[in-house]
């Protein structure tokens, strides 16, 4: 029962950030550009390397640790903090070079305001570990609430009134105080964060936290190096383009994918000795994971030229190509992912490495070969990339767990067949007599007219 009230509130920790999220996306997203969304999503680029690949590999050794104690966190909470303004400062100071890079004068402001978000994120750091490792999600659910919807509310407001970018750059800032401050607030009473300088702590975590930093410098470049090079080659209104189709998609891979792999972690390490228990665990999980996402992927990107027009509107139609490539993507990602749980947890890690660095190369060069065909190139070597890592990963995973082929392909019969009846019912929509233009025309008709109604 404890297992699965712990589930519940991570799942539903996922959900509220990305429900809230998608929402107040949504509405952002009629009011401000591409451009302007791609100009954060640049600074933000920063951020997630200092998250990902710096801070937590700081944190997870300590997290895992079977002797954690306030010092310990103490210490945590020091040198994240002095990373932290380290990365700030470096931001700053490459706030104007990296605007003349990218030729966008409005992307200095935004980076030196994203660098007050690296600063607290890195001060709540050693907060965020204390919670994970006493498996408190329901405060972290009930914090992901207060500061998505504060952090939302301060964006919706800025935005309204003209102010771009900076409307996004004040809502990661906002959430990222709120956030540090809930988790300072709940905890005073248990543990208040103190300066403290250990470096016999230091040595002790070194190797570890070297080899967690370089897997997540991998990791990273697996989820971001896509957006990366899209800013690179095609610039902020581009970046602001791709990331929409990312954006949301994520949301279904980051509720699903992410929260049934925290699920499947517990499961696996509770079954690790016995091989048919695990092997039966992970068919479960793999089959439940492609059924929940494949299918809706397939609906969403079938059918995502006028969805996004409806939710979006007319400047962002650009996009729509994107999602069937990305949609392929993340089913394959989710499904390594779940591999590489399973590796960590049956003490196969050395294997998470290596696939996931093939992985990095094939997709890297196949979206560097594809780029000449702009975003939807970059985005089809993306996927193409993650389709081997993923069958790769599944191949590892069937002979550690002596699966057979046949085992295997039943697994996924189900969420291969509600993926085709998908497919299938959306061609079949135009037969008889559906005709998405003719909606879409239509909403936009109604829309007019009630803004019409309202002036009035």
């Amino acid at each position: 029962m404890k297992l699965a009230s712990k589930s519940a509130w991570s799942i539903l920790d996922n959900l509220v950030q990305q429900v809230l999220s998608f929402v107040i996306f949504l509405v952002l997203a009629r009011w401000l550009s591409p451009h302007e969304f791609g100009l954060l999503a640049i600074a933000h680029l920063m951020v997630l390397f200092t998250r990902m690949s710096l801070l937590d590999s700081l944190a997870m050794p300590v997290v895992r640790s079977p002797e954690a104690d306030d010092r310990m966190f103490h210490w945590l909470f020091t040198v994240c903090t002095l990373v932290s303004v380290f990365v700030a400062a470096a931001m700053v100071m490459l706030a104007w070079p990296m605007a003349r890079f990218f030729d966008a004068p409005d992307l200095t402001l935004v980076l030196v305001g994203m660098s007050l978000s690296v600063v607290l994120f890195g001060l709540g750091r050693a907060h965020d570990a204390r919670l994970l490792r006493d498996g408190n999600f329901r405060l972290m659910a009930i914090r992901s609430l207060v500061s998505v919807s504060t952090g939302g509310i301060v964006a919706l407001w800025l935005a309204a009134r003209g102010h771009g970018a900076m409307a996004l750059v004040a809502q990661q800032v906002v959430m990222g105080l709120v956030a540090f401050l809930v988790a300072l607030v709940a905890e005073w009473r248990v543990w208040r964060p103190r300066w403290c300088w250990s470096g016999d702590l230091l040595r002790e975590h070194a190797g570890e936290t070297r080899r967690i930093g370089l897997n997540a410098c991998v990791n990273y470049a697996n989820n971001n190096g896509d957006a990366a090079l899209v800013s690179v080659l095609l610039g902020p209104y581009a970046t602001g383009l791709y990331n929409l189709a990312k954006r949301v998609l994520s949301a279904g891979y980051l509720v699903v994918g992410a929260s049934l792999s925290r699920v499947g972690v517990s499961l696996f390490v509770q079954r690790q000795g016995d091989p048919v228990a695990l092997a039966q665990a992970y068919r479960r999980m793999l089959g439940w994971t492609l059924l929940l996402l494949a299918p809706a992927y397939a609906l969403v990107s079938l059918a995502a030229e006028p969805l996004v027009v409806l939710a979006f509107g007319e400047r962002w139609r650009e996009s729509a190509p994107l999602f069937g490539w990305l949609s392929v993507a993340y089913v394959a990602q989710s499904a390594f992912w779940l591999g590489q749980n399973l590796s960590f947890a049956t003490r196969h890690s050395a294997r998470v490495l290596k696939l996931s660095t093939l992985q990095l190369g094939v997709s890297a060069a196949l979206a560097a070969a594809f780029s000449p065909w702009g975003m939807q190139g970059i985005a089809a070597g993306v996927a193409l990339g993650s389709v081997a890592g993923c069958l790769l990963m599944q191949w590892a995973v069937q002979r550690q767990l002596a699966m057979s082929s046949l085992s295997f392909m039943r697994t996924t019969l189900p969420a291969t067949l509600g993926t085709a009846t998908v497919a299938a019912l959306l061609w079949g929509l135009p037969h008889a007599g559906f005709d998405a233009d003719r909606l879409q025309t239509l909403f936009t008709n109604q829309k007019d007219s009630l803004s019409t109604w309202q002036k009035q």
